[in-house]
């Protein structure tokens, strides 16, 4: 008896760091992320000094709307995995989801070169403290950021068309070209036999990546054709109808308008005219700098890219370093604040990833309180 109490009170001494142990490692992050964004403050304060007079008569009124903007195409960014949820059917709250999208772009433009693939994971480790099954936890990730990539390229072959860098008969035939080719490419990515091949290697390769859970990496050892038959069946019933790709794209195409017209209200704030295809080529410059992904959020390459683009085409320099500024301010600083103060308060107010286990009868155990996805 003494023996088995001893056991228990070492378990309990132990058990007490590893729970804390993940809210902590979740403040050294923030922590962390907050001190990349102070590190990069004195240039931007010394930005703001030498834009001068620009800034002194800058109008309050396309500012905020500037601010409304950034905001608004963030959260249709968000409402686009919500609807890849909904079609999955999962009935996961707006605003869980906004807060997870919110978290997941601070994290992506702040953690230095794991960024990207730590904002997916965080995204995928939350939808699945939800209750949302692996798959569509993953699929609901993934193909938001997939399908704005590809509206994001076939916007710039209009753009670049329009700016007269590429005569607009051969802008359409990219675009076009681009358009089929993806739907070819999901049409054959979906197909049951190469999906489940597909599966069945990732399978293979997850259960081999340390820190998996034992019974997960012990269920798949024993019978990896058959989970990944299991997560075929369930992808296979993800395909949005004609209506729901349509109202898909336009959510993603509502996204990156957002985003550029913030762009275009900064500019009316400070006084910049700029044609419309100018700013848009900037506008298309910050995005691949941020894609590069050299500095977390494009640091330095996107200011550097935007304000060269405004001067190549005669702006005059200080409106459109003020103009360069302010946009980065609120798209880049200010929305990776929020989304680390998000990311804070998840800490606390949400529940610990309840990790999830097959019981006998092949259903999936929930945590209290949560709607399972079909």
């Amino acid at each position: 008896m003494a023996a088995v109490r001893l056991r228990s009170a070492l378990s309990a001494a132990l058990s007490w760091p590893l729970h804390h142990l993940k809210t902590v490692l979740h403040w050294i992050l923030v922590v962390a992320a907050l001190g990349y964004i102070a590190w990069q403050m004195p240039d931007m304060v010394r930005a703001v000094r030498e834009a001068g007079d620009p800034l002194s008569h800058m109008r309050p009124g396309w500012l905020g709307l500037a601010v409304l903007l950034a905001v608004a195409a963030l959260m249709l960014y968000g409402e686009l995995h919500r609807r890849m949820l909904v079609i999955g059917g999962a009935r996961v709250p707006a605003r869980t989801v906004q807060a997870i999208t919110f978290a997941e772009n601070a994290i992506a433009n702040t953690v230095p070169v794991v960024g990207g693939a730590g904002a997916l994971a965080y995204s995928i480790a939350r939808l699945r403290s939800r209750g949302v099954d692996a798959a569509l936890a993953s699929w609901s990730v993934f193909l938001p950021g997939a399908l704005s990539t590809i509206v994001l390229l076939v916007g710039a072959v209009f753009i670049v068309g329009s700016a007269g860098w590429m005569p607009m008969w051969l802008a359409l035939l990219v675009a076009a070209a681009i358009t089929v080719g993806t739907m070819g490419f999901w049409s054959v990515l979906t197909h049951a036999s190469v999906l489940h091949r597909i599966l069945l290697g990732l399978v293979h390769l997850w259960r081999r990546v340390p820190g998996v859970c034992h019974d997960c990496r012990h269920s798949w050892a024993s019978d990896p054709e058959a989970t990944a038959n299991r997560l075929t069946e369930r992808i296979d019933i993800l395909h949005p109808t004609p209506l729901q790709w349509l109202v898909l794209t336009v959510t993603a195409l509502a996204s990156w308008a957002g985003d550029f017209l913030a762009l275009h209200s900064c500019a009316e704030a400070l006084g910049l005219d700029a044609r419309w295809t100018t700013l848009a080529l900037g506008f298309l410059v910050v995005q691949l700098s941020i894609a590069l992904q050299v500095l977390p959020g494009g640091a330095g390459l996107a200011e550097t890219g935007l304000l060269g683009v405004l001067l190549a085409a005669g702006a005059p320099l200080a409106p459109a370093a003020a103009t360069v500024l302010v946009y980065r301010l609120i798209t880049w600083l200010g929305l990776s604040v929020a989304g680390w103060v998000v990311y804070a308060a998840q800490i606390h107010l949400t529940p610990p990833h309840w990790h999830r286990h097959r019981t006998a009868d092949g259903q999936r155990d929930l945590p209290p309180g949560t709607v399972p996805s079909t």
